[in-house]
């Protein structure tokens, strides 16, 4: 049975939950619809669907965040348990594990004020969550301590912080690929990490890259992600694509440890990436760069999104959607398909 501890929301209650990602702009807009594109679900509120097959473009209701995450392999449940603050809001302050075939709940994790839940490993072994040491909105945007618990042992791994959307993904049966690095402009030096109980901690990334939004081919054995050159967040080179705006795709190969850079598209950065199970196609965001030689000729809204269908390598892509009037590069990141649900 749940633990009695956990809170009972009052009808004035509010659940601190993890902050969204960066969402805003027009709704989605299908520029062509590819049967081979099969479909994909954003993973963020307002959700939205795109359909190759059926050609058609949906907007699914959001369900409520459960506080029981149940493990997909190896029978564990993991239990947020909830208190709520003087100001009258519920927050996550503890972490219990039960065995959905038999046993109580173990207490495995308490925060020093609450905590984010992010997932399970795949083998169902390990559980990571963001770290909340004190309340702040703000710092929320500037990333949080990124935290693995064993949830057989407790045993505690301190991974750094990183931002809480476009930072992390596992691979079987526990390797973790997370970006680290402080701080909510997407420009500034993110290192991209591997971690797994049996290694520790090791860069993929080289000094003086922001690295973001990690996701793992089907095999495990290539690692996709998108960086550019760090540095301080200045519009006119991120928004002409030069410089900290040059973003592109990277992929590493875990067997050599050696990185490769695939096909860029003129006209446009890329900002985020997911491989099909197969390894034939990528899902591929990019972002239209623009012309201009001084900051007040740019546009934000001369700089939407489009989801793209591609091959291997990046190339011989077509614009599957598009989403405008993002006010994309103001410091958020805004999720992608490695972070989308997709059928292929």
């Amino acid at each position: 049975m749940p633990d009695s501890s956990v809170a009972t929301p009052s009808p004035s209650a509010s659940v601190i939950t993890r902050p969204a990602a960066n969402t805003q702009g027009d709704r989605p807009v299908v520029l062509r619809s590819l049967p081979e594109a099969g479909a994909f679900v954003t993973s963020f509120a307002p959700a939205w669907r795109y359909d190759g097959r059926q050609q058609k473009l949906d907007f699914p209701a959001s369900t409520p965040a459960s506080l029981e995450h149940a493990a997909h392999v190896g029978g564990l449940i993991a239990i947020e348990r909830q208190t709520q603050t003087p100001g009258r809001y519920l927050v996550s302050t503890e972490l219990a594990i039960r065995d959905r075939s038999n046993g109580p709940d173990r207490t495995v994790y308490r925060a020093p004020v609450m905590f984010y839940w992010s997932g399970w490993s795949p083998d169902g072994r390990y559980v990571l969550i963001w770290e909340v040491d004190f309340f702040s909105g703000s710092v929320d945007m500037d990333g949080r301590p990124l935290i693995v618990i064993d949830a057989r042992t407790g045993m505690r791994f301190d991974l750094g912080r990183t931002l809480l959307h476009g930072t992390t993904a596992w691979s079987p049966p526990h390797t973790l690929a997370f970006a680290a690095g402080f701080g909510r402009e997407v420009s500034q030096e993110k290192t991209l990490r591997l971690w797994a109980p049996e290694t520790g901690i090791r860069d993929v990334s080289p000094i003086g890259t922001a690295a973001l939004a990690p996701v793992w081919s089907a095999s495990g054995q290539s690692l996709y992600f998108v960086s550019g050159p760090a540095g301080e967040y200045d519009p006119l080179p991120f928004f002409t694509g030069h410089a900290i705006g040059d973003r592109r795709i990277s992929v590493y190969d875990l067997a050599s440890g050696t990185t490769r850079s695939l096909a860029h598209e003129p006209g446009y950065v890329e900002e985020g990436v997911r491989p099909s199970r197969d390894g034939s196609r990528l899902l591929v965001l990019r972002r239209r760069t623009v012309e201009a030689t001084s900051v007040p000729a740019i546009s934000i809204r001369d700089t939407p999104l489009e989801v793209w269908l591609t091959d291997s390598q990046g190339a011989r892509g077509t614009a599957l959607v598009r989403i405008a009037n993002v006010g994309f590069g103001y410091y958020g990141w805004y999720p992608g398909p490695s972070e989308w649900d997709w059928s292929e």
